[in-house]
């Protein structure tokens, strides 16, 4: 008994305390009180916060229904009044009357909460159709919320996950047996497949105490929501399984506990239940705690739809068929460390997503915690198939990340590079820090930085897409030191390093691959040991093939004792397959003579270097039958002049001007020690044959040795402009390089030319680069050009022109430029060339030396007369194109016949009329730029127009812009105009007239007296009066002219002489004998003409005064204008004597008579009748002020006739009185006349002006205005009044 009484009393306690439903400033909420069915039970309201109950008065079916269906449970099954099994003193409402159709009991009528009173022994109790079944849509314990209203047969939809919150979530895993929540899951993970098409319940706990089933908490069904509620437990058991890095879905089943994975203890009971949770399919094999699942998972990395390792694309491989990539929703860091965990590729680097909306995935929303050994183990959305995928996701973990030094000679020496996704980059020079290089030797066991790398190859791949910034703090992998987004410049550099431990094998030896095993290390060098314990064949062919020398062919040791060197610290073990002295194993103890020999090697190889032509161009390197070029990244100064000096070529470099051809680079970089004395004891770095995109300019050189210099004059032997044969071709010198005498004398005696003697100013077209821009020449004694350096320049300069002291030129003469007696021109000396041994072949030379073209004949034409001779054999000299080449003999003259040559070419000199015009050379102008007087005198004798030309004579014709014309300068010793230098080109200037004194002529204006007149060029024209002719040269002058002597008179003072503005003047010396070489061109504004009588002048009668007769029509007009000045006096007059006799008169309106006008007579042609002259004053009411009235009509005052007037007066309306009032308009005329003012007539005062009104009447008359004013001319509706107006 008392059993039973304990066991009421706690279910009463339970009831009571479960029934304490309470909500915090809530909406009013109905419930129905039980212990497991919240669709069963007593009818409870929450309002105001406090559970109250609803009585039973008036209850009925239709309040029953309004229950269930507010509570989402259905419809009403059941329904009485019970006592429940605790105590009730709450009555919120009672006599409830409902419908059925309302949303809530108190939307029923009732008289109030709280109001109606009602017995306490009892409650409504209710039971609904639906029986609640809440359940996880997924695993155990875990899941989305989803309900049943038929205890669990089927399930109608979800919880919606609007508003969901951790206090829901633990309510329903309570209730599951679940414990609490351990996580709300917001994120889609388990497929959502049937959410779609279900219901979707919302609920709300919030605010609601003692809630014992989550049903209580719906408020209704909502369409809207998206997604439904989830949560994990934490009852639920997640496990994994480790062990078995192929395949996920196998090993040792792992289970969390309090966030520690530990394996399972005892043995597995539900494999199935557990590998399908894992996403694994169901068991295939069961031991104990290890589990196979019928699934064969792994995570994959792609990188262009090909595997990669520890960087790519994240995919998951299912079965070795299906390989899906994973989603990006969500995705962090996190997942990122998990998959680079589970490769075993270290941390992560970089991760990213990228829109691929064309894919379809395996896993979404994924969501690791960091301890899963795998992504498949990750919280994600998965599906059975494939699924649109929003994103993909990327991975770069830090095993796909690596540094090394490449194309150098060691290890620990080379350019930077750093592997990344699968690929060894470059690294940018710029912004490297020397933290860097201390990190990055670190890391690769080279000990500390060294020094930056000068001379190494550039290599060929891709820049790294960012850069290297390394912290001062310990770095444990290289990617810590990787910056990305770093934008680059367009030329990158790459960055080259050479660390503390780098070290090289070298050769010291008088014969390429031969010599003394030497170890340089830093700056300091140490020799192999020679001893016979490890100094073997293995070790020297590893040697020899690491020196590129093939294998060895002997091997050997030399001592030590009197040598006194440093021996390296280590010996070496190694074997055939070796290929590098420090890759052999290390001895681990030295034998006892270590330090007292030294090793030394012969191979079978053989190396060679060398440039392409010679001592320039292309370096070219044999490294025993295989040839090639160096990269030009990978070669420097010093192996330039190391390679110039085994090659004889001089001791210097020089800088190229052209682009190496073409040719295949085998070598990437050489590099030497501080022992190579010759190019063949280089280290190597050779290029890998693997490496076809490998690009690089081969190396490339110009060794002083290959410079040869001549002077570009062929007919002159030691002088003309200096050129240089560099890099194949001949180009000019600088006149700055030529400066230095130093330079001068070098290029002189290399010509064997003897010393310089001057410089000359250039004259030519401007050359086109490149140039010489500067030579340096020590004092060596030798002067040797090998030895000197030398600079070039693209950009044009003055080329300089040279003249030694053994100057000599090869010129015509007796003859013209091609035609004549061949000589040899030098300082004071002319030597006649000797015709022996003379050849056509030789002609032909010459001919072109001097710029005539080919040969035409060649003979001796005259005996010699002279001291010296000089003779040309060009017999045994076959390939040169200069008869200095050929050598030259001077000998004594013993009556030999001297040469006479003809050639084809003979340049055509004229003047464009005849001995005066434009010079011509074959027919082409000359410029004046460098035109000399000398020159022009040159022309008239070369064309027999006199000896010389008129003197100053300008040159005026401007030339075409874009035509060649001859620049022309002759030098001291050129005889005709042909033989001067001449080149064509553009014109600056003027262009060049010559006007010789053969095509002078003189006369007089009188017959053989009067002004002197001169014709040289195309005019006669005077000549100035300067200084006085002698009585010698007017004699001349007047014989000249075939007048005989000279008068005696110079001049005659005529009244009619006048200044002139002259060109030409006469000046003669005493030595001057012809009349005509006297003739200058000079200029004299101020002197008058000069004048000469002789002795047959004539004194030209005097003729009587010329009538003109002058023409009528001047005198005609100035008649006529008279004769209108006084017609419009008078007309003035005539109307100032109307105006005066009218002033003062009061003109009354009416009528105005011509007698009472003012004019004595006046008869009128025409008179315009009242209606015509009416309708005519009407037309002009309105005309402008410059219109005019006719002289006939007969309102106007100027319409009198006069015999002695033609003129009219013009009349002028000034006003318009359109806007005036009444019945009349009114129009004011100006009257005046056309010639208003003259100087000898006076203004009548007082009248101006004439003003006249017309009216118009626009109504018909009444009686009072019916009669127009007295004396008006007009009828009856118009008339016109005039009145005085005064101007002001």
């Amino acid at each position: 008994m008392s059993r039973a009484v304990a066991t009421m009393w706690l279910l009463l306690l339970l009831c009571c305390s479960h029934h304490q439903l309470l909500i915090a400033q809530a909406d009013d909420r109905t419930v129905l009180m039980n212990w497991n069915n919240p669709c069963e039970g007593y009818v409870g309201i929450i309002h105001d916060g406090q559970l109250g109950y609803v009585g039973s008065t008036n209850w009925n079916d239709a309040a029953s229904k309004v229950v269930c269906s507010s509570i989402q449970c259905g419809n009403p099954v059941k329904s009485q009044r019970m006592t429940p099994p605790w105590p009730f003193d709450k009555f919120w409402i009672n006599e409830v009357n409902c419908t059925g159709e309302e949303a809530q009991l108190w939307k029923c009528k009732f008289p109030g909460f709280g109001v109606s009173h009602h017995q306490k022994d009892s409650l409504r109790y209710i039971q609904c159709s639906h029986e609640i079944e809440l359940s996880l849509d997924g695993f155990e314990c875990a899941g989305d919320v989803q309900y049943s209203v038929n205890g669990g047969k089927t399930y109608s939809g979800y919880i919606c996950a609007d508003g969901w919150e951790k206090k829901d979530a633990d309510v329903l895993c309570k209730s599951l047996k679940c414990g609490t929540a351990k996580e709300i899951v917001t994120q889609q993970w388990l497929g959502w497949k049937g959410f779609r098409q279900k219901n979707k319940m919302m609920v709300k706990c919030s605010g609601i105490e003692n809630v014992t089933h989550l049903w209580q908490c719906a408020v209704g069904e909502r369409s809207s929501c998206q997604k439904p509620a989830s949560v994990i437990c934490t009852g639920h058991e997640a496990v994994q399984l480790r062990g078995n890095t192929s395949n996920v879905c196998s090993g040792q089943l792992y289970k969390e506990e309090s966030g520690k994975w530990t394996p399972f203890q005892n043995n597995i009971t539900d494999p199935d239940k557990w590998c399908q949770q894992m996403h694994c399919g169901t068991s295939s094999d069961l031991n104990g705690t290890d589990l196979t699942c019928s699934d064969n998972v792994k995570v994959v990395l792609k990188h262009n739809n090909t595997l990669s390792k520890c960087y790519g694309t994240v995919y998951v491989q299912v079965n070795d068929t299906m390989v899906q990539p994973v989603c990006g929703s969500s995705w962090d860091r996190k997942e990122a460390a998990v998959v680079c965990k589970e490769l075993g590729c270290g941390k992560v680097h970089q991760h990213s997503t990228w829109t691929n909306k064309q894919t379809k995935g395996i896993m979404d929303n994924v969501r690791c915690s960091g301890e899963e050994t795998s992504l498949w183990q990750c919280r994600a959305k998965r599906d059975h198939a494939p699924f649109q995928c929003p994103s993909n996701v990327y991975v770069v973990c830090t095993g796909s990340i690596g540094v090394r030094l490449k194309d150098g000679p060691g290890k620990c020496c080379g350019r930077v590079e750093i592997q990344h996704e699968g690929t060894w980059k470059r690294v940018s020079k710029k912004g490297w820090t020397n933290q860097n290089s201390e990190t990055v030797c670190k890391l690769l066991d080279c000990g500390h930085k060294r020094e930056n790398l000068k001379e190494f190859s550039q290599g060929s791949a891709e820049f790294l897409n960012g850069t290297l910034q390394c912290p001062k703090n310990n770095v444990a992998h290289i990617s810590e030191c990787i910056k990305h987004n770093v934008t680059l410049e367009k030329k990158a550099m790459a960055m080259a390093i050479t660390c503390e431990e780098h070290k090289v094998v070298f050769l010291k030896g008088n014969k390429p691959c031969s010599g003394m095993v030497g170890i340089e290390q830093d700056t300091k060098t140490y020799w192999l040991s020679g001893s016979n314990w490890t100094w073997n064949v293995e070790s020297a062919n590893t040697v020899c093939q690491q020196m590129h020398c093939g294998n060895a062919s002997n091997h050997m040791h030399i001592n030590n004792t009197n040598e006194g060197k440093s021996i390296w610290k280590d010996s070496y073990s190694c074997s055939s397959n070796t290929k590098s002295l420090f890759d052999c194993q290390k001895t681990q103890n030295l034998s006892s003579d270590h330090e007292d020999t030294i090793a030394y090697v012969t191979c079978s190889g053989k190396i060679t270097a060398n440039l392409t032509n010679g001592c320039w161009g292309n370096v070219n390197v044999c490294l025993g039958k295989k040839c090639g070029g160096v990269c030009s990244d990978g070669w420097g100064n010093s192996k330039a002049v190391m390679l110039c000096e085994d090659l004889g070529c001089g001791n210097s470099v020089l800088k190229a001007t052209s682009t190496p051809k073409e040719s295949q680079v085998i070598m990437k970089s050489v590099h030497s020690t501080t022992e190579t004395t010759n190019m063949t004891q280089c280290n190597f770095v050779t290029r890998d044959e693997n490496d076809i995109n490998y690009k690089c300019s081969p190396a490339y050189v110009v060794c002083s040795g290959s410079i040869k210099t001549k002077f570009s004059k062929l007919n002159e032997k030691c002088s003309g402009s200096v050129e240089m044969l560099y890099e194949g071709k001949w180009i000019p010198v600088c006149a700055n390089a030529l400066k230095d005498k130093n330079v001068q004398d070098t290029i002189c005696g290399e010509l064997k030319c003897g010393q310089a003697s001057k410089l000359i100013d250039y004259f030519g077209p401007a050359g086109q680069g490149p140039f010489i821009s500067e030579i340096n020449c020590f004092e060596n004694g030798n002067k040797l050009l090998a030895a000197c350096n030398m600079t070039s320049q693209k950009d044009a300069c003055k080329p300089g022109v040279l003249q030694c002291s053994d100057w000599r030129k090869m010129a015509l003469t007796v003859g013209s430029a091609c035609k004549g007696a061949a000589t040899v021109l030098s300082e004071g000396k002319r030597s006649p060339i000797f015709f022996e041994s003379w050849t056509e072949r030789m002609g032909n030379m010459l001919c072109k030396h001097l710029g005539c073209g080919r040969l035409k004949r060649n003979e001796s034409k005259y005996v010699l007369q002279s001291p010296t001779t000089t003779n040309f054999n060009c017999a045994t000299v076959n390939d040169s194109e200069s008869l200095w080449d050929c050598g030259s003999s001077n000998m004594e003259s013993q009556s030999k016949q001297q040469l006479f040559i003809e050639c084809q070419d003979e340049p055509q000199i004229i003047l464009s009329e005849g001995c005066y015009g434009e010079v011509k050379i074959n027919n082409l102008e000359v410029c004046a730029t460098n035109w000399k007087e000398n020159y022009s005198d040159m022309v008239c004798s070369e064309i027999n127009c006199g000896g010389n030309a008129v003197a100053s004579v300008s040159h005026d014709r401007m030339p075409q812009r874009n035509k060649d014309y001859h620049h022309v300068r002759c030098d001291d010793n050129d005889y005709y105009l042909g033989q001067c230098k001449r080149f064509k080109g553009k014109c600056d200037g003027n262009l060049v007239s010559v006007y010789c004194v053969g095509n002078v002529k003189f006369n007089t204006t009188e017959k053989c007296g009067g002004q002197i007149e001169v014709q040289y060029r195309d005019k006669w024209e005077k000549v100035c009066s300067g200084a006085p002719l002698g009585s010698e040269h007017l004699k001349k002058l007047c014989k000249e002219m075939n007048c005989g002597g000279h008068s005696g008179i110079q001049s005659k003072d005529n009244n009619d002489k006048v200044k002139s503005h002259l060109e030409t003047t006469l000046k003669c010396g005493n030595e001057n004998l012809d009349i005509k070489y006297c003739l200058h061109k000079e200029l004299c504004e101020t002197s008058k003409p000069a004048e000469i009588y002789c002795n047959g002048y004539e004194v030209p009668p005097t003729e009587p005064p010329k009538i003109v007769a002058n023409p009528l029509w001047p005198k005609m007009m100035a008649v006529g204008l008279v004769l209108v000045v006084v017609i419009l006096i008078v007309v003035l007059l005539r109307i100032c004597k109307v105006k005066r006799a009218k002033k003062g008169q009061n003109v009354s309106p009416g009528r105005l008579s011509s007698k009472e006008d003012g004019f004595e007579s006046g008869s009128y042609d025409e008179v315009m009748s009242k209606s015509n002259e009416m309708a005519e004053l009407n037309r002009t009411r309105f005309r402008s002020e410059t219109e005019v009235f006719a002289g006939n009509d007969a309102g106007s005052t100027s319409s009198f006739a006069y015999d002695d007037i033609d003129e009219v007066a013009v009349v002028q309306p000034l006003t318009s009185q359109a806007d005036t009032t009444g019945a009349s308009d009114g129009v004011t005329f100006e009257v005046y006349d056309q010639e208003e003012n003259y100087d000898d007539v006076e203004a009548c005062s007082g009248i101006i002006q004439t003003e006249a009104e017309i009216h118009a009447a626009t109504q018909p008359a009444t009686e009072s205005d019916a009669a127009a004013p007295a004396g008006s001319e007009l009828g009856d509706d118009n008339y016109m009044q005039p009145r005085r107006v005064s101007q002001s």
